[in-house]
């Protein structure tokens, strides 16, 4: 102990030592500070598992050409209209199919009244 009373400053010493009695005089003191001390330390506890988030800010209009406010769904939105559009031919190419046949079956019946 006297080597660190060498090293620190007599005054710096003396306030310490001023102090540490004060925190020993009094119970409410003691009380006090451990309430102080738990505190701080769920507050630091808190903000250290806190996660922080950087906010970039963009003042040009925002451009939702490319897809929505939630994620790109474009593609899902196109391949359901692709499926759509497909269904849609091969009915339309079957319906043409019928009228050709039918077409064909007319002309032979006119063929064969004439």
């Amino acid at each position: 102990m006297n080597i660190f009373k060498n090293l620190i400053p007599k005054h710096i010493f003396r306030w310490v030592t001023d102090v540490k009695d004060f925190i020993l005089e009094s119970k409410k003191t003691q009380v006090g500070i451990a309430f102080f001390t738990v505190f701080s330390l769920v507050y630091v506890t808190s903000k250290m598992s806190e996660t922080s988030q950087i906010v970039y800010r963009d003042y040009q209009k925002p451009n939702f050409s490319e897809g929505r406010i939630l994620g790109r769904q474009t593609s899902t939105y196109l391949k359901s209209k692709e499926v759509q559009l497909n269904r849609a031919a091969r009915r339309i190419m079957a319906e043409n199919k019928s009228l050709k046949d039918r077409m064909s079956l007319l002309e032979k019946r006119m063929e064969a009244k004439s």
